[in-house]
């Protein structure tokens, strides 16, 4: 049985990846501090959740860096 890890299988893969997340987590901040109104706290939502996107961004770069050394 294969053990599973975390990282992508290339390095290539790992900064695509990690540029989809950098790009999506920057849009859900911006949206969250310019787009949406502040109905029941929704705003500061969206603003916790692309920080935690963008905090995985040097997760998935490290991981696919260690699982491909």
């Amino acid at each position: 049985m294969k053990m599973l890890s975390l990282g992508c299988k290339t390095i290539k893969d790992g900064l695509i990846t990690a540029l989809i997340f950098f790009i999506t987590g920057l849009c859900l901040v911006l949206v969250g501090v310019w787009v949406m109104p502040e109905i029941w706290y929704l705003s500061q939502i969206i603003i916790f959740t692309g920080a935690l996107i963008l905090l995985m961004v040097p997760v998935i770069l490290v991981a696919s860096y260690l699982k491909n050394r």
